[in-house]
């Protein structure tokens, strides 16, 4: 069963470290400069649990245009359930979610969660595909 944390959540201090961790090995790859206590108070902050497992984190941020994008990471081999989490997310939002692929596994959840591409990296979802039911 999948679970998620707010930063706020008492119980969010029992994976903070792993999550740090996590983050700061993955930071490279989804081309974030930011500290993670900066993307941990600054954004929309979400802890992924497979029970009590570690998945990995999604956070929401509002760009220098006003528009509303995220960011990802999780553990290896855990393509699946990075789906479920991302459609998730997804749901608590209905307005325009943009998105960068930083390579080919994050373009295919992308695109399996109902994001279009835009140009280049850069991904679309529309918060009306959960208004209409899609």
């Amino acid at each position: 069963m999948i679970r998620v944390l707010i930063p706020k959540d008492r119980e969010f201090s029992l994976y903070e470290r792993e999550i740090k961790e996590l983050y700061e090995k993955s930071q490279d790859k989804i081309k974030d400069t930011n500290s993670f206590e900066f993307i941990r108070d600054n954004t929309f902050f979400y802890t992924f649990l497979d029970d009590d497992k570690l998945i990995g984190g999604i956070y929401y941020f509002v760009d220098e245009e006003g528009l509303l994008f995220l960011n990802g990471f999780a553990k290896r081999k855990m393509f699946k359930i990075n789906l479920e989490c991302l459609k998730l997310s997804l749901s608590w939002f209905n307005c325009n979610i943009y998105a960068e692929a930083q390579n080919r596994a994050s373009a295919l959840c992308l695109l399996r969660c109902g994001f279009k591409r835009k140009s280049g990296k850069t991904f679309m979802f529309s918060g009306r595909n959960f208004l209409n039911g899609a």
